[in-house]
């Protein structure tokens, strides 16, 4: 609710990358709204992969309408999952700020190879350049994390630097776009094969 609409515009905006007959790989959903929003855009003809590690979560994602797109639910942390197809895309919104540098690299490295070559890793987080970032930053993230390690058990303390950790995987960089006055970054990585 803090910030409106940003949230939800960062990742919807990711979706132009999204063709008709992708398959999807979506990791970290929460309540399935995404779905809901690609089944508007794409009535049917998308293959998606949607892992959510919280029960409650998809719960209320199982109560969504997304067209006749073929959806397959994954009750799992992404570090458990073993996928048996390559994708078009990876959609991780608002999720690699939950982990350490350290383990956010594992996890962009396990999933790499689920991308086809040329795909699309479509990436919305929270944005702070550390030592040109603003003060209200700061503050709002220090704030976010410590809520979040209290009542969550979030490991990070700051958010990772996924453009060194994307370059590293042999990703480039394709598109990139802010929100809430650059607080919300939209990021496509494309992977060079």
């Amino acid at each position: 609710m803090f910030y409106g609409q940003s949230e939800i515009n960062a990742q919807v905006e990711l979706l132009d990358y999204v063709r008709p007959g992708d398959r999807l790989l979506i990791i970290g959903g929460g309540t399935g709204w995404i779905l809901e929003k690609i089944g508007t855009i794409f009535p049917s003809g998308l293959e998606i992969t949607y892992i959510e590690s919280s029960v409650r979560m998809m719960e209320l994602t199982k109560k969504r309408k997304w067209g006749q797109n073929r959806i397959e639910l994954v009750i799992s942390v992404v570090e458990e999952w073993k996928g048996e197809m390559e994708y078009d895309c990876i959609l991780t919104g608002f999720f690699f700020d939950n982990f350490k540098e350290v383990h956010a690299a594992r996890i962009v490295q396990q999933l790499t190879p689920y991308l086809k070559n040329g795909g699309y890793w479509l990436e919305a987080d929270f944005y702070y350049p550390r030592r040109r970032g603003k003060l209200w930053q700061v503050v709002l993230l220090y704030s976010m994390y410590l809520s979040a390690r209290l009542i969550c058990g979030v490991e990070a303390k700051r958010l990772p630097d996924m453009d060194r950790i994307f370059s590293e995987e042999g990703y480039r960089v394709l598109y990139t776009t802010f929100h809430y006055q650059r607080f919300i970054r939209s990021m496509v990585y494309r992977k060079m094969g």
